[in-house]
């Protein structure tokens, strides 16, 4: 009531005010009939203060940002919270959106300033985890896969009010990872207000890819960073809280993981998720943890509660996801939908790159359709093989009789490759071993520049390698090298900025491991023991190479016991220019422990 009476004197001193006994209806009234500015609204509580000077205060004013850019009213908040200290015992607490005016307004008070976001924005960073497939995977074919959206099974995962799984099952080489990369940049308008979260397993980019542990640090770091809810109601907060507890937090981080993502059926906020999982044959091979994560997903989608999850994965057919085939609840084979799409596919190249026409046209587009039995990746090999041929001049005919030559299973194309390039001169098929050598058995994928630095130091016959050796190595034009010597089974691709080598397919890098006939008696016949030993030397002699008396040291750098920060500064920098170091220095001890 003293607060009321004190307001009142700010907005009309002169005039009389009559106060019933309801003073709470009677401000509200007053708040929404009068035209009151915040300096008398902030003007009253300092009446109050001077009447009733020992009560204690507590002050909450929610929403500071909602001011947006009228700094006045900031201030004046600042004056009474000033105000208000000097004169009794308060605690106050204020709340905002994170803005840099606001929080300088508020500087040199004596207050605990506490970003309520910050332990969220530390958990993301801890999560986070670069997975760099998706990037890699090639975009679909104008006018291809948009069957999907009106397909019977995806059409019922979709729609139906329960969480549910869906299986697209892919042979190798039918497109799988294009479909779900089509499917991750479609699904948004879709699947409407869905918190979409997806991971792309990849054998052919390292161990750490392949890792389940790393799939479901990438899921949550989608999730958090799409509902910041999450972590003040889920389990986040405290698991992080407990992570941070421990300095080998790590080593538990798995299963922490796991009771995380299972705790969104609890969330006790209705939300919709879509959880994209791609290539899970080529997740890490250990049968339990398969087991374990296919597990995860179906206890996801089997709990009825305020939550929908809808879960999509796609994989070839292997053993731990046929064994549960009957438990998925939508299943589509890829290889059963995709002949409209080859078929688009190879009318374009045949006709647009390769001036078939008319009834040959008809009969090559049927041909490719018929033989690739799903197969995109066929297809593709196809593509470049016609393609090669039609650069030294052709007929029609001939165009069509090549076709019909060339071998309709993926492993006698591969075979037909390596044999090709085996007949090749020495120095072509020294450069394709040692490329293929360093493409299977690198830790990570190699840029193109790695690739030619590595290349270069295995050339160097010299006993003990200088700069001026390895110079006279480099290959000029090394992509166009790269493409000569691959035969058609190794790509180069972008991938955030980097031009990466990389095996056109994972079957063709499936195809070079296994101890297969073709190649028995081959110069392509690669062990990882040989490997490892080949490439730990090439590491050892690019570091001796590095290392060496260069100009650089000997005319601008002293004894390396009299070296300061500046010298070492100027060394890294000089690091810097051997664009192979960084992989030396991290994988080198990898490579000689498992020679």
């Amino acid at each position: 009531m003293v607060f009321i009476r004190a307001l009142l004197n700010q907005i009309a001193p002169s005039k009389p005010w009559i106060i019933d006994n309801s003073p709470d209806k009677t401000l509200g009234a007053l708040l929404s009939s009068s035209k009151i500015s915040s300096g008398q609204l902030l003007n009253a509580p300092k009446e109050v203060l001077i009447q009733q000077q020992k009560q204690k205060l507590l002050i909450i004013i929610d929403g500071l940002d909602k001011l947006e850019a009228q700094r006045q009213e900031i201030s004046e908040i600042r004056s009474f919270i000033t105000y208000v200290q000097e004169r009794t015992w308060f605690k106050a607490l204020l709340t905002s959106q994170t803005r840099a005016d606001i929080k300088e307004t508020f500087d040199g008070l004596s207050c605990i300033h506490i970003e309520y976001d910050k332990e969220r924005q530390e958990c993301l960073n801890t999560l986070f985890f670069e997975n760099i497939r998706y990037s890699k995977i090639s975009k679909e074919h104008r006018h291809t896969l948009d069957w999907l959206w009106t397909h019977e099974q995806y059409q019922a995962w979709s729609k139906s009010d329960d969480s549910r799984l869906l299986y697209v099952q892919g042979k190798p080489g039918s497109g799988k990872s294009t479909l779900t990369k089509y499917f991750r940049d479609k699904v948004q308008p879709n699947l409407t207000s869905f918190v979409v979260a997806n991971y792309f397993y990849s054998d052919r980019e390292g161990e750490s890819q392949r890792s389940h542990c790393n799939m479901l640090r990438s899921i949550l770091y989608d999730i958090l960073n799409q509902r910041e809810a999450f972590f003040f109601l889920g389990l986040f907060q405290s698991e992080f809280r407990k992570w941070k507890c421990r300095s080998d937090f790590e080593d538990t981080w798995y299963g922490s993981l796991k009771k995380i993502l299972l705790s969104i059926r609890d969330y006790p906020i209705p939300e919709r998720f879509c959880l994209i999982i791609d290539a899970m044959d080529e997740s890490n091979d250990d049968s339990v943890d398969r087991r374990d994560i296919l597990q995860v997903l179906f206890d996801l989608c089997s709990k009825k509660s305020g939550c929908i999850m809808k879960v999509f994965i796609a994989s070839r057919p292997i053993g731990f996801l046929e064994h549960r085939f009957r438990e998925f609840h939508n299943v589509i084979r890829l290889q059963d939908e995709t002949r409209d799409d080859i078929s688009n596919f190879a009318r374009s190249f045949l006709g647009s790159d390769l001036n078939l026409t008319g009834s040959l046209l008809e009969r090559a587009t049927d041909y490719v359709t018929e033989h690739a039995q799903g197969v995109f990746v066929w297809v593709r090999l196809v593509k470049g093989e016609l393609q090669h041929y039609a650069e030294t001049g052709y007929s029609e005919k001939e165009i069509f009789d090549v076709l019909k030559s060339l071998p309709t299973e993926l492993e006698e194309y591969y075979a037909r490759i390596l044999r090709r390039l085996s007949r090749d001169n020495q120095r072509n098929i020294r450069d394709a071993v040692g490329m293929f050598e360093l493409v299977l058995f690198a830790r990570r994928p190699l840029t193109v520049t790695e690739l030619q630095h590595a290349l270069a130091v295995r050339n160097d016959t010299t006993e003990f390698p200088t700069d001026k050796s390895f110079r006279e190595n480099l290959i000029e034009g090394i992509e166009k090298r790269i493409i000569h010597c691959g035969g058609n089974l190794l790509e180069i691709k972008d991938s955030n900025g980097n031009k990466i080598v990389q095996f056109m397919h994972q079957t063709a890098r499936e195809f070079l491991l296994r101890p297969i006939k073709p190649l028995a008696n081959s110069s392509f016949r690669i062990s990882q023991d040989d490997a490892n030993i080949s490439i730990s030397r090439t590491c050892s002699r690019y570091l001796t190479i590095c290392a060496a008396k260069t100009s650089l040291q000997s005319s601008t750098l002293p004894n390396i016991e009299s070296w300061t920060s500046v010298h070492f500064e100027m060394y890294a920098k000089y690091l810097n220019e051997w664009p192979l170091v960084n992989y030396v220095l991290s994988h080198f001890k990898h490579h000689i422990d498992n020679c």
